[in-house]
């Protein structure tokens, strides 16, 4: 049964491992561009993109309303923060960050704001 579940969540799956990676490696595998709080913006895109596929998988597996808020609103936030206590525990030389932790969660506010949107839109299109 579990691994039904693994199939249906698999891009869920693999954008939490792709952000575990790219957060907890030592030395970062790119150098960002010379933008103000660029990290912040990568934080935000990141979040943002992982509430929309989880929302979507969600969906997908036919979830009631709340366990689709759950899985894709209030997972993302808490494993932001997760993974900036690992950073700051753990992976030295990264460092936690509460401004990391807040790019998450606007990320995620985005996403849901988003996936929201085009859900209203898909409707009204049907409904044509």
């Amino acid at each position: 049964m579990l691994w039904r579940k693994a199939l249906i969540y698999w891009k869920s799956i693999l954008a939490i491992g792709i952000i575990a990676y790219g957060c907890l490696l030592r030395k970062p595998l790119y150098q960002l561009p010379p933008i103000q709080d660029g990290d912040k913006w990568v934080h935000w895109l990141a979040f943002m993109v992982l509430t929309l596929i989880m929302l979507w998988d969600t969906k997908k597996a036919g979830q009631k309303l709340w366990q689709m808020w759950t899985l894709g609103i209030v997972f993302p936030v808490a494993y932001g923060g997760l993974i900036e206590v690992l950073q700051k525990l753990f992976f030295y030389p990264r460092t936690g960050e509460w401004s990391d932790w807040l790019a998450d969660g606007i990320g995620v506010l985005v996403g849901a704001i988003v996936w929201w949107i085009s859900q209203q839109w898909n409707a009204r299109r049907m409904d044509t």
